[in-house]
């Protein structure tokens, strides 16, 4: 006599578990979706980094002279306007401008520094500069701000005339 199975019963053979993955696949989908969800959420609210962007000097060169012949060439009285602006191209209030090379200093004999007014611009009077032999140098402009970082792209041409 043969036996005869149930309908309706659930069968104790484990060899075909397929039954379960349809589950386990959505849940995992929905688990990723969501990690996903969070990880593109927290990235939205990182800002992205400020940066200086463009450095505008006035003038573009300083020509310094011998009048003497002893092969110190100077310029005195040179006013250097700096404008700085940020990746946006806004202007940069705040900044700190240096200027260093072809011993550069103030009237008072220091080295001049200055921040940008709320128009990105920082103007530096009453400099003299000095530079020994015909060879030409440079002086190198500074900006630094906080979370803009540094930038010393900029060099003026010193051009012994």
């Amino acid at each position: 006599m043969r036996k005869r199975r149930a309908r309706g019963k659930a069968s104790s053979d484990c060899s075909a578990g397929i039954e379960g993955l349809p589950l386990q696949l959505l849940i995992m989908v929905v688990i990723a979706g969501l990690g996903l969800t969070i990880v593109m959420g927290w990235m939205n609210s990182i800002a992205a980094p400020h940066s200086i962007g463009e450095v505008f000097v006035t003038p573009s060169e300083i020509f310094v002279y011998d009048p003497d012949g002893d092969g110190l060439y100077t310029a005195e009285g040179v006013m250097i306007a700096v404008t700085v602006t940020d990746e946006g191209g806004d202007r940069l209030e705040g900044a700190t401008v240096v200027l260093d090379g072809a011993n550069i200093m103030t009237i008072d004999g220091g080295p001049p520094r200055g921040v940008t007014d709320s128009r990105g611009q920082v103007v530096f009077t009453d400099l003299s500069v000095e530079h020994f032999g015909s060879k030409l140098t440079t002086v190198t402009v500074t900006v630094a701000k906080g979370d803009y970082g540094i930038d010393s792209s900029y060099e003026i041409p010193v051009i012994p005339s």
